[in-house]
Order: C-alpha cells, then structure tokens, then sequence
C-alpha cells in the first residue's frame, strides 16, 4: 500500500465524520475508513440467509463525502481498504462519494435491512444521487451475507418533487417477486433513496409513466413512506471495520449503531473460529446539533484495539447484542459480522 493510498483512506474517514456530525436525523456514524473493493455485478433474488448476519438501525443518514484515489468501478481490481487512525485530513480533488445503501439479510428474528457504505461518483444533483444509490441496489453488495431483492436494471429515472420522489422502474421485472419478501425490497428502495436525499420523502414508483400499484410482489400505494415498525431493521450493525479491511499498522477500531432496546453490544475477533480477542462496546457520543434527535439511533464503539501481536490472517469481527423487542418480552441475540485481514 502506497504512502498515497494510506493518505486518502485518512481524508475519508475524517470527512465521513465531518460530513454526518451535523446531518439530521444523526445514527452517530463516527469516524468511516471506507475504500472501496471490486465487486461483480449481481441479479440476485431473494434466497435463503444466514442467521447472524449485521443489522441496521432505522435511520436515514447521507454521507456525500468525497476523497480523491477511491475506485468507485465495480469491474476493477482495486486493493481492500487499510485502516488508518488518523482523524485528520482533506482533499481538494474529490472524485468519490460515499453513499449508504439497504441491502436484506437474516436476524435471530427473520430477515431485515442492513445498511453498506459504498463509492460512487460524486454529484451536486440530487435527482442523480438518489438515482445513482438506487442503481447500486441492482449490484452485488460488498459483505457476502447481504443480499439485494431488486433484479437488474430495475430503476430507469429518478425525479423529485415537493412531496415525493417519483422512480421510474426499468423493467417490469422489478414488478415481480416471491411473496412476503417485497416489503423489504421496497423499503431497501425507500430507505436509500431518503439516505441519498438526505430528507424524508415518500416515494412513487412508476412505470412506463403509470404508477406502479404492484412493486417486487407487494401491493403499494401512489406514495411509499418508509417503514417504521421494529421488524424491518435489526438492532446491531457494524458501521466500520468494512468487509475485507486490511489492518496494517498493529491497531483495529471498531464502531456501529444498536437500537435503543438493545442491553449490551460484545465484540469478539476471532481467527479459524478461535476468539483471539473480545470485549465490550460502549456507547458513542453524539455529535452534531442533532444529539437529543428522537429519530437518533445510539451508537457504540470499542475503542483500539491491539493486534500487534496476532499472527497475519484472515480474522472475523462480530459483535452481539442481546434485545428486548417491542413485540416480545422473550430477548433475542442478534449479531453483525465482518471479515478482515491483519498482516
């Protein structure tokens, strides 16, 4: 890794933490080291998940950062990101933003939304943000145990009026899905494209310029708010490390969001499923004017960890939290993974 390639992964993280201190509502994102690594496009339907899976708080969060030196070509063969502790850093030649996506995947309680940061081209124009977000919906996510319930080329254009963003679907495949998955694909759509926006907009699909009444096999309305209810997101998430971060320099930090009915966030890093390290989380200050947001979502973090003495390899994150839900009084575990490599 190049002494420039270290410095952007800095100028990223520092201006992912500028950039969400003072977005409203706040899910204390913290301090993001994200590069993104190649990934092959994808048309996957819904398919049976893996328990154990990250979470993601429901909150909406944009984070339209840029840094020089970030590959946002999903064909290329870029290097993994490499984690950096420096909290300082700018860039006077952006060409990469940092865009949050919702992706589905499996909880102790059935399947959710997870949110992934990833690259793409930078733009001032909102009505292309959203679009551009949305188009990455159609790709393969970076963590493996995600998936996407949006076929290829499902969204065509995107406008936004006063009330509403109105998305033109691509296909009528986007139509079409397996029952009881297409609540969770249409609020992967709403989810990012309010994170894009960064404002709370229903959204209107359409096809043809005729509104779409039947969307990914769910009935929906002219408008689609975005779901509120404690089943849609899971409680705990790994924020950073991301999937595949190379950790160089002997230290690893770690932060996410919980929900607000989750007693406790354990983290443990393991290698061959042997933990070599484990501990736990505490909260994360909030920044930002937004700090007492009734919508924030509370996050933690672990602090640094030490690694210096760990054999290079291959090594897993995950952290666990135990929730009370709002439906049950039975706890439930649920847990977020990330695969690493420290060398």
């Amino acid at each position: 890794m190049t002494g420039n390639d270290m410095g952007d992964d800095e100028r990223l993280r520092a201006l992912l933490h500028d950039a969400v201190s003072d977005v409203q509502p706040h899910d204390g994102l913290g301090e993001v080291r994200r590069r993104t690594r190649a990934r092959r496009t994808s048309s996957r339907r819904w398919a049976p998940l893996l328990v154990g899976a990250g979470a993601v708080a429901a909150t909406v969060v944009v984070a339209t950062v840029v840094v020089a030196g970030v590959n946002s070509d999903p064909d290329s063969d870029e290097e993994p990101p490499v984690a950096s502790t420096s909290t300082s850093g700018s860039t006077s030649d952006p060409t990469t933003a940092a865009a949050g996506l919702y992706f589905v995947s499996n909880t102790a309680t059935g399947p959710r939304l997870f949110r992934e940061f990833q690259a793409v081209t930078p733009t001032d124009d909102p009505e292309q943000k959203v679009l551009t977000a949305l188009q990455r919906l159609t790709l393969e996510p970076r963590d493996p145990d995600y998936v996407t319930l949006w076929p290829a080329e499902s969204f065509d254009t995107v406008r936004i009026e006063d009330d509403r963003v109105v998305v033109e679907l691509g296909t009528t495949d986007a139509l079409e899905g397996a029952a009881g998955d297409g609540r969770f694909g249409v609020q992967q759509a709403v989810y990012t494209a309010e994170a894009a926006l960064g404002d709370r907009l229903p959204v209107s699909f359409e096809l043809d310029d005729e509104p779409a009444r039947r969307v990914l096999g769910l009935d929906v309305g002219t408008l689609v708010a975005r779901d509120t209810s404690f089943t849609l997101t899971a409680p705990v998430n790994i924020t950073d490390p991301s999937e595949g971060l190379l950790v160089e320099d002997g230290a690893l930090s770690a932060n996410g969001t919980m929900s607000t009915n989750v007693r406790r966030v354990e983290w443990t890093l393991s290698l061959d499923g042997d933990s070599v390290r484990q501990g736990r989380a505490t909260p994360a200050d909030v920044e930002g004017p937004d700090a007492q947001a009734t919508l924030h979502a509370p996050g933690w973090v672990t602090g640094e960890i030490d690694v210096s003495d760990l054999a290079p390899g291959e090594y897993v994150f995950e952290v666990t939290a135990l929730d009370v839900g709002q439906t049950s009084d039975a706890p439930a575990e649920f847990s977020d993974t990330r695969t690493i490599s420290i060398r």
